[in-house]
C-alpha cells in the first residue's frame, strides 16, 4: 500500500512540474503596451493588509487599453466607488485568475452587459460571477481601459494573478521580470531592537532602541549609534526597495537575518491568503505605523502571528542574550531580480538587570477575555490580539454628550478581530433612538468618525477591530447635495453633484429622470456622482424631472429636485 501511495504521489508531482516548466515556457501578454514601470508590488506592507498585486504606471492619466493576459473567460465583474473601483477578473485555462483593477471603462461589449446589470438592479454597485465560458476572452484581446476609479491613489492599474481554486494572490513579476528593468539593491533605512516586556532590556531599558544607517566617505553603511542588551530580544529593520528610470519606493521582497553567521529567520512572499493578510499588523511594529505612518518589520514572530510567508524562524526569531560577548547580525535584503544588500552590525551582550512586569491586568491572547462595569462592557475573543497585552481603560465625564467618553487600552495595540463592545447612555433624551450612533474620538479626542451602532435598551452596541476612545452622539442633520459646474451641463452633457454627510456618512442614494431610474456613477474619492445623458432612455426635446434622495446612516434624508430641458 505504502509504494502505492509512494508512487501516486510522484505521479502528481511529475504532474505538477510539467504544469509549471509548461507556464514558464508559456509567454504572457503585458495587460499594458507601454514600457512597463511599476508604482507598487506585490506584497507592499499596507494598512492593514499586504498589497496583493503589482501597479503598472500609466503615465499619469486614464484611458489606456488594457489587454487580457492570456485566453480565458469573465469570471466576475465588480464596480464600487470604493476598493478596486470598476475591476475585471479572467479565468483562464491554466488554473490562474487575472484581476484589473481601478478601471476607467470596460470594452463595448462588457460595457453594455455592465450597464444592464446596473439598470436592473438599480445600483451602481455591483459584483456579479459569470458560468465558464459564458463570455470568452482571448489573449491580448482588448477588455478595459485604464482608469483611477475606487480607492485608487492616481492614474494606474492594478494587475493581479490568483490562484483560481484557492484565490490566493500570487506574485506577477516572475511573468514579466525579463521586461522590467532593476539593478538596484534595496536600502536599509533603519534598525530597531525589541526587548521583550518582562523578559529583556536594550540599552539599560526596556522600551525599543533604533539606530539609522549612515553611509561612509568609502561607501560602507553602518549605525549611528550603538546596541547592548541583555535577555531575550527581537530585531526589526526599516527598508525599501527600488528600481531604474524611477523615484518609485518598494516593499523588499526577501528579508534574511543571521546571528553569529546562522541562518535565523527568513521570510519571502512570494503568496499568501486574503484570510491571513491583516496579520500584517503583526509582522510590522503596529505603534510606529500609527503614530509615524512607518513601516517597520519586525524580525521575529508573535504568538499569534500566523503568517505563511517564513521559510526560517530559530526559536520564533527571538534572540537570547545571555553571555557578555559580541552578537554578530547580519541582515540580507533582496527583490525579485536578486538585487542584494548586506548589512552587518553587532549587540554587545552587556549584563543588567530586567525591570519586572507588572501582569495584574494582562489579557491573554489565547482566552476570551473581557471587561466591564456600570457604563461599558468590551468583549474579546481568543485569539484576536497577537500577544499578551496589559489592559488599560478610564472614562472621562462630559456632560455635552450622551455618553461618558471610554478611553479603551490603546491605539498603539492592533485586534486581528473586531471586538464587541457596549457603551451606556448616560444622557437617554432623544425618543427616535435610530440616531444614535457611536463615535470615535480620536487619539487626542479630536475628530469624530462614525462607529455605528444599534440601540438596546439605554445602551449602545457596536463592533471595532479597533481600541480607541468612545462615547455615543446623534445625528439629527440630513446629507448634504449640491450642483457641480452647473453652468457646463449643457456643454458636456454631463449632470454632476457632491454629496455629503458629515456625521455618519450616506448610506444610500437614489436618482430618478422621470421616475425612472438613472444610472449615476459614484467617485468616492471626490463624493460626486456624474450622469451622463442618455438620449436612448429619457429622449429630447422635452423637459425632465430629476429627483435625487439621500438617506444617511441614521435616516435622515434629503430630497433634491431638479427641472432641465434636453
Amino acid at each position: 500500500m505504502y509504494r502505492r501511495l509512494f508512487l501516486i504521489s510522484c505521479f502528481w508531482c511529475f504532474v505538477l512540474f510539467c504544469h509549471s516548466q509548461q507556464n514558464k515556457a508559456r509567454t504572457y501578454e503585458l495587460p499594458i503596451r507601454m514600457v512597463p514601470y511599476l508604482s507598487g508590488n506585490f506584497g507592499e506592507l499596507r494598512s492593514n493588509h499586504f498589497h496583493s498585486g503589482i501597479d503598472f504606471k500609466t503615465q499619469g492619466s486614464t484611458g489606456h487599453p488594457v489587454y487580457s493576459f492570456d485566453d480565458g473567460w469573465v469570471s466576475r465583474i465588480s464596480v464600487s466607488p470604493w476598493g478596486y473601483g470598476k475591476a475585471l477578473y479572467i479565468n483562464h485555462y491554466n488554473g490562474m485568475t487575472t484581476v484589473y483593477g481601478h478601471l476607467l471603462s470596460f470594452n463595448q461589449n462588457l460595457n453594455n452587459i455592465v450597464k444592464n446589470i446596473q439598470y436592473e438592479n438599480e445600483s451602481f454597485s455591483f459584483d456579479k460571477s459569470f458560468d465558464k465560458d459564458e463570455i470568452i476572452v482571448k489573449r491580448g484581446e482588448l477588455i478595459a481601459k485604464s482608469g483611477n476609479s475606487g480607492s485608487s491613489g492616481g492614474p494606474h492599474l492594478h494587475f493581479e494573478i490568483r490562484d483560481t481554486q484557492s484565490q490566493d494572490p500570487i506574485d506577477p513579476l516572475p511573468f514579466f521580470i525579463n521586461k522590467i528593468t532593476d539593478t538596484k539593491k534595496p536600502e536599509i533605512k533603519l534598525v530597531r531592537v525589541y526587548p521583550l516586556k518582562g523578559k529583556g532590556i536594550v540599552n539599560d531599558s526596556n522600551e525599543p532602541a533604533s539606530a539609522s544607517i549612515v553611509k561612509k566617505e568609502d561607501g560602507s553603511y553602518s549605525l549611528n549609534k550603538t546596541f547592548s542588551a541583555w535577555g531575550e530580544i527581537g530585531l526589526g529593520v526599516k527598508a525599501y526597495d527600488y528600481m531604474d528610470n524611477t523615484t518609485n519606493i518598494y516593499g523588499v521582497k526577501n528579508i534574511r537575518m543571521f546571528v553569529d553567521d546562522s541562518l535565523y529567520f527568513s521570510q519571502q512572499i512570494n503568496r499568501f491568503s486574503f484570510s491571513e493578510t491583516r496579520y500584517l499588523n503583526s509582522l510590522t511594529d503596529f505603534s510606529d505605523w500609527v503614530n509615524n505612518r512607518s513601516m517597520v518589520v519586525k524580525l521575529y514572530k508573535e504568538p499569534n502571528n500566523q503568517l505563511s510567508i517564513y521559510n526560517k524562524l530559530v526559536n520564533n526569531g527571538i534572540i537570547d542574550i545571555n553571555k557578555e560577548r559580541i552578537y554578530k547580525i547580519r541582515y540580507e535584503l533582496s527583490d525579485a531580480k536578486g538585487n542584494k544588500r548586506i548589512f552587518n552590525f553587532n549587540i554587545k551582550g552587556i549584563k543588567g538587570e530586567i525591570p519586572y512586569s507588572n501582569d495584574d491586568s494582562l489579557m491573554e491572547y489565547s482566552k476570551d477575555n473581557r471587561f466591564e462595569n456600570e457604563n461599558f462592557s468590551i468583549n474579546i475573543a481568543k485569539n484576536s490580539l497577537y500577544d499578551d497585552v496589559n489592559f488599560s481603560y478610564t472614562q472621562k465625564d462630559d456632560s455635552t454628550l450622551l455618553s461618558n467618553i471610554h478611553l479603551v487600552c490603546s491605539y498603539d495595540i492592533p485586534l486581528h478581530k473586531s471586538a464587541k463592545y457596549k457603551i451606556k447612555i448616560t444622557n437617554d433624551t432623544i425618543s427616535d433612538k435610530s440616531k444614535y450612533y457611536v463615535a470615535s474620538l480620536g487619539k487626542n479626542l479630536n475628530g469624530n468618525s462614525s462607529m455605528g451602532g444599534e440601540y438596546n435598551n439605554g445602551w449602545m452596541e457596536f463592533s471595532a477591530s479597533s481600541f480607541g476612545n468612545f462615547c455615543v452622539m446623534k445625528d439629527v442633520n440630513a446629507p448634504k447635495i449640491e450642483p457641480v459646474n452647473q453652468k457646463n451641463w449643457g456643454k458636456t452633457g454631463v449632470l454632476k453633484f457632491r454629496i455629503s454627510d458629515n456625521e455618519t456618512g450616506i448610506s444610500s442614494w437614489r436618482p430618478t429622470i422621470d421616475d425612472k431610474y438613472a444610472l449615476f456613477e459614484y467617485d468616492g474619492k471626490t463624493s460626486t456622482i456624474s450622469y451622463k445623458i442618455d438620449i436612448q432612455r429619457i429622449g429630447k426635446d422635452k423637459n425632465h424631472n430629476l429627483k435625487i434622495i439621500l438617506i444617511d446612516n441614521c435616516g435622515n434624508t434629503t430630497e433634491y429636485n431638479h427641472k432641465f430641458y434636453w
